[in-house]
Parts: structure tokens; C-alpha cells; sequence
């Protein structure tokens, strides 16, 4: 028997609602009612929250100030030009609502791991339904917000050993959690990871795909395997590929969930157990558009996403770009019973996209997948600087000139008309927040 599970959903989680109004468990109800209906009642649905934000951010947003309330709110929405990241992070005060009380709103900051970090602000209502919606896709696996996890994540460098045994000792009894840290993922330490789940037994493991990718490498490797049985392994933040997808799956022989989310923008798509993203639409409308145009895509076609935060009424944003991009299912009907609209995958980050001499847009992706007929290749990254140059650093597994000079060559072939430069290196470590990223193309599209 978990205590620290009974402790969390039967005394922690009553404790704050009836302290501090907590509502998560009444959002995880609500959002579990709502993921079933009929589309035209989902439609009507955003169709007023939708409204409802148009109103407030034309009254009291100064950047919103001068768009014109069309009757149908979507042709609202439309009219407004997509919201760059540069320009928020610039001018972010005017996007904060004057008559939202100051007092009431939640700071909040992304990792910064693609460049410069994001400040925004919150509501608690915001939080909540962020919350709710991880929990409402979790539930679809029989998981709950007191099950015990392992978190292949980054725990916090700037505390000091009693502030991270502080922190450790909340997450365990708060949280019902512990940490195999994401930034120093060792080989030699790979049974102490394996020891840490057996003994520990969570029921699941939430973390970076990259990180997971490579826990299961190491162990794969080592042959060490948990006997714990997970009811899955989640992953986040990052790109799932399905290479990925599938050593994790045989590793820890059970079902991978794929999580898509941001920082600054919620919990955006879950996916059910036949394996479809599903949108929380009840939280945010996410466009796909083209990233040149930002004309919107078809289904089946990859685009950049735009999403508007439907909960955000301390400092709306609009047509958000969030800098990922993804594809929208062509299917119209889940048959786990869902009916939230769905993606087919997400594609990666929007500068994960590399271009060619004649303008062509190459993802990262694709490069990735030039790696998997050569073994002796361990790690790359490239850096596309401009549309004339592109960094190529490589860590190899074994010496092999001949797999390193082809993989060059293959480099070179796929962004034709680009100087790429090669180098071969000891190391490509991760971002300090543990997450992997071997494709960065370093100026704008447009």
C-alpha cells in the first residue's frame, strides 16, 4: 500500500481546497466530462471562452486596445496577427490586463533553453487548468495525481545541499516523487538507476525524451533492466521520435505516453491509449499555419503552431507563437471515446528547421535519421548560423573515419548549397535543464 499516495489525494488535496480554494480536482471533473462531448458542443464552448477573452483584452490589454469585436469571435481571432516571442518578451507590459489585480498574478519564466527566457504572468485559475489537463490525460492510463513517479529531469542547480535535500524530501511526501537527474546521466551509474525503480516502485517515469532515450540506452547496453512493472513512461518537453519511442517501450516493456506542453503555454495535447494526441481544446485553440505565411495548413500538412490561451486573464496573448510545429490528424473520431480534436505528431521546434541555398526547409529531423545507418555515430549537432554556413560537431561511439566522413557527406548533400564545417569532439553535453537539442537553425525565416 502507497501511504504517500492515500496521504496526497485524501488528505493533502482536501486540505487545499478547504485552506487555499484549490480546484484541481473539481477542473480533472469538469475536463473529463467535456472531453466527450459532441463537437458542435465543444465548438460552443470555446466559441464563449473565446469571446469572453476577445472582451476583456479589447477593454483592458493596451496591445489589444485597437482590434475591432467582429460578431463571430473567430473571425476576431483571425484578424489579429500572431503574436512573436520577441515582441512579448520586449513589450510585455502591455499585454498585461489593467484590471487584473496585481496582486493576483502568478510570475513565471521558461527554461530559456533555445535562447533568451520568457517572463510572463498567470492566474491561479490558469494553473489549475494546466494542472488538470496533465491530470485528466493521465487518467486515461489509470493514473492519478498521488502515483508515485521517477523524474529523468533537472533538479534545480542553484540550491545549496540542504535547500536540494529541502527540496528532495518535499517532492517525495508532497509530490510522492524522486529525481534520476537528466544532466549527468552516467553508464557506470546505470544499476543504481535500475535499484532506484525497483526498490522505489513508481508507477510511472515522466521526463525528457532525449533523457529517457537515454536511460534506456544505458541499460540496454549494460543489460540491466527494472523488474518494476510501470503502468508506462512519459515523455515531454521535447520531440518523442519513434526510434525513441520504441527502445524506451522495450526497455521498460510498457507503453510510452507522449505529453506535448509548454511552460508559457499549458498542457496542449495528451495522448490516449490508441495513440492519438488529443488537443485540450477546452484550454486553448491551436492554429497550424505556414511558417512563412501563416496561412493555415490542411490536415496532414506540418505547421507552425499558434495557440491562444483560453484560462489567461492576467496577461493574454493572442495568437502565441510558441515556435513548435506539428500535424493535425486527417482522422475525424478516436475510437478510445475521446472526442478532442487530435494532432498526428509533433514535428519539433520551428527552428529545428534548416534551409537550403534555394530556400527549401530541411528538419532537423531528417538528419537525425542519416545517423541511423551509421553506428559508430553517438551524438551530433548542427548549428545553422545563416543561409550561407552551418556548424557540424560529431561524437563518435568508435573510431570509424570512414562513417564520420560519410555522415559528413551526407550533411553536406542534404543541405545542398550551404558551407557546412565538421568537427569531431569529445562531448555534446545537454542544456543545463538536461534537454537534447541537435538541430538549431539561429535566424529567422522570415
Amino acid at each position: 500500500m502507497d501511504l504517500v499516495k492515500l496521504w496526497i489525494e485524501h488528505l493533502l488535496y482536501p486540505l487545499m481546497e478547504r485552506k487555499n480554494g484549490n480546484k484541481i480536482r473539481a477542473y480533472i471533473k469538469k475536463l473529463q466530462e467535456t472531453q466527450s462531448l459532441p463537437k458542435e458542443e465543444l465548438h460552443k464552448l470555446q466559441t464563449e471562452k473565446l469571446a469572453a477573452l476577445l472582451k476583456c483584452c479589447k477593454e483592458s490589454v493596451p496591445a489589444y486596445a485597437g482590434i475591432e469585436l467582429l460578431d463571430d469571435p473567430w473571425e476576431t481571432l483571425k484578424s489579429i496577427p500572431p503574436l512573436q516571442k520577441k515582441e512579448f518578451q520586449k513589450n510585455g507590459e502591455r499585454y498585461l490586463n489593467s484590471a487584473f489585480p496585481k496582486e493576483k498574478r502568478i510570475p513565471n519564466t521558461t527554461g530559456g533553453s533555445t535562447g533568451e527566457p520568457t517572463r510572463f504572468f498567470m492566474d491561479r485559475v490558469d494553473v489549475e487548468h494546466y494542472e488538470a489537463a496533465r491530470w485528466r490525460g493521465l487518467s486515461w492510463w489509470g493514473i492519478t495525481p498521488g502515483s508515485r513517479s521517477i523524474l529523468v529531469w533537472g533538479n534545480p542547480l542553484e540550491l545549496n545541499a540542504n535547500q536540494q535535500k529541502s527540496y528532495r524530501r518535499k517532492e517525495k511526501y508532497l509530490k510522492n516523487r524522486m529525481f534520476i537527474p537528466a544532466y549527468e546521466l552516467s553508464p557506470t551509474r546505470v544499476r543504481e538507476y535500475v535499484k532506484l525503480i525497483d526498490t522505489y516502485r513508481p508507477e510511472y517515469l515522466y521526463g525528457y525524451s532525449s533523457s529517457l532515450y537515454a536511460l534506456a540506452s544505458m541499460m540496454k547496453e549494460a543489460g540491466a533492466f527494472p523488474k518494476r512493472k510501470l503502468k508506462a513512461v512519459l515523455s515531454t518537453s521535447e520531440t518523442l521520435h519513434p526510434y525513441q519511442k520504441e527502445l524506451i517501450e522495450e526497455v521498460f516493456s510498457c507503453a510510452v505516453i507522449n505529453e506535448y506542453g509548454a511552460r508559457d503555454a499549458g498542457i496542449l495535447a495528451y495522448a490516449c491509449p490508441k495513440g492519438h494526441l488529443h488537443i485540450t481544446a477546452e484550454n486553448a485553440i491551436l492554429e497550424l499555419v505556414d511558417p512563412k505565411t501563416y496561412e493555415p495548413v490542411a490536415p496532414g500538412e506540418s505547421g507552425l503552431i499558434l495557440v491562444t490561451d483560453l484560462n489567461n486573464f492576467a496577461q493574454p496573448r493572442l495568437r502565441y507563437i510558441l515556435g513548435d510545429m506539428a500535424t493535425a490528424s486527417e482522422l475525424t473520431s478516436c475510437e478510445c471515446g475521446v472526442t478532442l480534436p487530435m494532432l498526428t505528431r509533433v514535428d519539433g521546434r520551428e527552428d529545428d528547421m534548416l534551409v537550403r541555398a534555394d530556400g527549401t526547409l530541411i528538419h532537423g529531423h531528417a538528419i537525425s535519421h542519416l545517423t541511423r545507418k551509421r553506428n559508430a555515430i553517438a551524438k551530433f549537432k548542427i548549428v545553422q548560423t545563416d543561409r550561407d554556413h552551418a556548424d557540424l560537431v560529431v561524437l563518435m561511439k568508435e573510431e570509424n573515419a570512414a562513417e564520420y566522413e560519410a555522415f559528413v557527406a551526407d550533411v553536406r548533400e542534404m543541405l545542398a548549397g550551404v558551407e557546412v564545417s565538421a568537427k569531431l569532439v569529445d562531448d555534446i553535453p545537454p542544456e543545463k535543464s538536461g534537454k537534447t537539442r541537435y538541430a538549431i537553425r539561429a535566424f529567422p525565416l522570415q
